[in-house]
């Protein structure tokens, strides 16, 4: 399955295409109609939704912007690095600021799974959302996660891609390519940083 979905994401041509072919690929290992893809704006620390499928304009709104410190699956899968289940939304303290938009989107529980490339760069989330308390299976999750890692090479390299690296050549492009998967590396430790010297005080 993730060498299939390797391979639609290297014919993919621009970065929203990219996004709605990995959240597609996650909706379908989830089993689920409700997910969206959040990505990393460096510039302000938040988590953006950049592509969704069946969430209501409020939904949207009330997750527009999410820091690593937030309490929602999303947040936390920012600060740990790491898939996070919410097995039912009711009954998780931490996602209780988060619980009756939950309940007017329709999900009772969720995943949400980093999007980390291969060179280790922080690029965003996938979330997939469930009508009824779920808890995904272990091989499901290890499956999400190498499409997590698969989109966010595709990300990279769709961001490389864009007119700042144009015309620098192909020896040009990669290097342009491996700055900016540097940089990803280099933002998101000194986000990790930040918040471990924040549980510290």
């Amino acid at each position: 399955m993730p060498d299939r979905l390797a391979q639609r994401l290297q014919e993919c041509f621009d970065l929203e295409s990219v996004l709605a072919c990995a959240l597609c690929r996650g909706l379908e290992l989830s089993g689920t109609a409700l997910g969206n893809i959040q990505l990393m704006d460096w510039s302000t620390g938040c988590l953006t939704i950049a592509a969704q499928r069946g969430f209501s304009n409020e939904f949207l709104r009330f997750f527009h912007r999410v820091t690593a410190e937030d309490g929602s699956a999303c947040g936390r899968a920012v600060r740990e690095r790491r898939a996070i289940v919410v097995t039912d939304v009711l009954f998780d303290p931490e996602f209780a600021p988060c619980r009756i938009i939950a309940h007017r989107a329709g999900f009772r529980a969720v995943q949400s799974t980093p999007l980390i490339s291969s060179s280790g760069a922080f690029v965003g989330v996938l979330s997939t959302h469930f009508p009824a308390a779920h808890r995904p299976t272990q091989g499901e999750l290890e499956i999400l996660k190498r499409v997590g890692e698969l989109t966010a090479n595709a990300i990279i390299r769709q961001r490389a891609c864009t007119p700042r690296s144009q015309g620098l050549g192909a020896a040009g492009h990669v290097a342009e390519q491996v700055n900016r998967g540097r940089e990803a590396i280099r933002r998101s430790y000194e986000l990790m940083r930040h918040l471990a010297r924040k549980q510290e005080h």
